[in-house]
C-alpha cells in the first residue's frame, strides 16, 4: 500500500509545484530602481586584435524606458544594447556604455586594448619573471621582461585530477592576450606544493614525486597540464619537480629521466611557432636531486633558485656567492652555459631573534623569520634600492639595485642564458626603484 502512495504522490506534487510556478509573475519595477548592467568585464578590461572587431552584448533590468548610449573616448558610436566596433589604431582606447532610465543613471567603463599579431621582442638574455597566484596584471611590468611564467599548476597524489589548474585569482586569457601584446612568450609553471613567497619546495611534500613513480598517473597529469596549456594558448611548460626522492635522499634518477623524458614527447606546437620546455631547480643540499636534467637535450633552460642559504646565522639568503656557484654547478652536471637561467629574489629574509636566551637553530629558526617583498621593504625605506640590507630588528638581507647589477653583469660575463626572478608581483612599479628593470638594462636588453 505504501509503495503505491508513494506513485501517485509524485505527480500530485508536480502538479502543485507547476500551479505554483503558473501563479508567479514578473517582478515589479518603480520608475525610480537604478538599471542593473550584466555582462560586463569583471576586470574592466577588453582585447580585440586589430583586425577584428570589438563585440559587447549587455543585459539590463529593468529595462523597459530605458535608453543607451556607447562611447569610445568620449565619442558616441552607438544606442543599442550590442556594440560593434572596429579600431584603427594599435592603442588603449576607453569604453564607456551608459544606460538611462527616466533620469536613473547606471554606466560601465572599462579600456580595450587593441592588439597585434604576436612578434617576439628582441632581447639579448631572458629575463623570465616568476608571477604567483598572488600577482595580477597590475602588479607587473610586462615591457621588462621576456617570459611570463605563471606559477603554479600543482601536482599531487591527492587531488583527483592529480593536477589543480583552477587560478581562482588569476584571469589566465586576459594575461596571455596581454603578454603576447607586449612580445612577451608565457609558460604554465608546473610544481608541486610550495612556498609562493620564496618560491621553495614544501618540506618533505612528495606528492608531486609519488605521481610521476606511477606510470599511470604520470601519463595522466601530463596529458593534464599540457591540454590546459594548449588550450590557453601557453607558450610552454616549466617543470618544478620539488622533491625527487624517495624520501630517505634515495635519488631514481630513471624514474626523474622517464618523467622528463615522457614531456618531451607529448610536447604540442606554440602558438605562436615555439612551445618551450623548461624546468626549476632549488639550491641547496636538494641540487643533486636534479642532476639529470642536465643532460635531457629536449629542455631549453634551466632555472636556477640560488635562494634560502639563510643559516641559524644572521647572513645574506640569496648571496652572490650562491649565485655563482650554483651556475657553476649546473655547468660542471654537464649543461651548456646558455642554458643556465640564474635566480633573483624580489623578496628578503627578515631576521627577528629572540633576546630571552633562546637558542636558535634550524629546527626553529623559521619561527624568528620571515620573507618580506622588495616593494614593502621600500615602503619602510625609500632608498632600500640602493642598499642590500636595512637595518630593522635583525637585519632584513635582500636584493637591492647593488645586487642585482652584479648578479646581471655576472650572467653576461660567464655567458649565461639570462635571469629569472620570483615573483615579480613583489616588485615596484616605479621604475627607477624596479629590480627587473635594473637587470633588464644591465643585460642590455631594449
Amino acid at each position: 500500500m505504501n509503495r503505491f502512495k508513494s506513485i501517485w504522490m509524485v505527480p500530485l506534487v508536480a502538479l502543485i509545484f507547476m500551479a505554483c510556478e503558473e501563479d508567479k509573475e514578473n517582478p515589479a519595477f518603480s520608475d525610480t530602481d537604478v538599471p542593473r548592467i550584466f555582462g560586463w568585464s569583471t576586470v574592466n578590461k577588453y582585447f580585440v586584435d586589430i583586425k577584428d572587431s570589438l563585440k559587447l552584448g549587455m543585459k539590463v533590468s529593468p529595462e523597459n524606458g530605458a535608453t543607451y548610449t556607447w562611447l569610445i573616448d568620449g565619442v558616441e558610436v552607438g544606442n543599442t544594447k550590442q556594440l560593434k566596433y572596429k579600431f584603427t589604431e594599435l592603442k588603449t582606447y576607453d569604453v564607456r556604455f551608459e544606460v538611462n532610465r527616466n533620469g536613473v543613471k547606471n554606466y560601465r567603463q572599462a579600456e580595450v586594448i587593441v592588439t597585434k599579431p604576436f612578434v617576439p621582442k628582441e632581447y639579448k638574455k631572458k629575463v623570465v619573471g616568476f608571477m604567483t597566484r598572488n600577482g595580477s596584471l597590475e602588479t607587473i611590468n610586462l615591457k621588462n621582461i621576456t617570459h611570463l611564467v605563471i606559477s603554479s599548476a600543482i601536482v599531487d597524489e591527492n587531488y583527483e585530477t592529480l593536477v589543480d589548474t583552477v587560478f581562482t585569482s588569476l584571469n589566465i586569457p586576459l594575461i596571455v592576450k596581454a603578454a603576447h601584446n607586449e612580445g612577451v612568450y608565457v609558460m604554465l609553471d608546473v610544481s608541486g606544493q610550495i612556498d609562493l613567497a620564496n618560491g621553495g619546495p614544501a618540506y618533505a611534500n612528495y606528492g608531486f614525486y609519488n605521481v610521476i613513480k606511477d606510470e599511470g598517473m604520470r601519463d595522466q597529469a601530463i596529458a593534464t597540464f599540457l591540454k590546459f596549456a594548449k588550450d590557453n594558448d601557453l607558450d610552454g611548460v616549466n617543470i618544478y619537480l620539488n622533491n625527487a626522492t624517495e624520501g630517505q635522499g634515495i635519488l631514481k634518477a630513471d624514474i626523474t629521466s622517464a618523467f622528463f623524458n615522457a614531456i618531451a614527447e607529448e610536447l604540442p606546437e606554440g602558438p605562436n611557432g615555439k612551445f618551450f620546455y623548461t624546468a626549476t631547480v632549488p639550491g641547496g643540499w636538494l641540487t643533486s636531486e636534479f642532476a639529470p636534467l642536465a643532460t635531457i637535450e629536449a629542455i631549453d633552460w634551466v632555472n636556477l633558485q640560488p635562494f634560502r642559504y639563510g643559516a641559524p646565522e644572521i647572513t645574506e639568503d640569496a648571496p652572490l656567492s650562491g649565485f655563482k656557484d650554483l651556475a657553476a654547478t649546473w655547468e660542471g652536471f654537464g649543461l651548456p652555459k646558455e642554458k643556465i637561467v640564474d635566480g633573483i629574489p624580489a623578496f628578503g629574509l627578515h631576521y627577528k631573534y629572540p633576546n630571552d636566551g633562546t637558542t636558535v637553530g634550524w629546527g626553529n629558526m623559521w619561527l624568528y623569520t620571515s620573507y618580506d617583498s622588495y616593494k614593502s621593504i621600500l615602503e619602510r625605506d625609500a632608498d632600500a634600492y640602493t642598499k642590500n640590507k636595512l637595518e630593522v630588528d635583525d637585519g632584513i638581507f635582500y636584493d637591492g639595485h647593488p645586487s642585482v647589477q652584479a648578479k646581471s653583469q655576472y650572467v653576461l660575463d660567464a655567458g649565461l642564458g639570462g635571469v629569472m626572478v620570483w615573483g615579480i608581483e613583489n616588485d615596484t612599479q616605479d621604475q627607477s626603484k624596479s629590480l627587473v628593470n635594473k637587470a633588464r638594462a644591465t643585460l642590455g636588453n631594449p
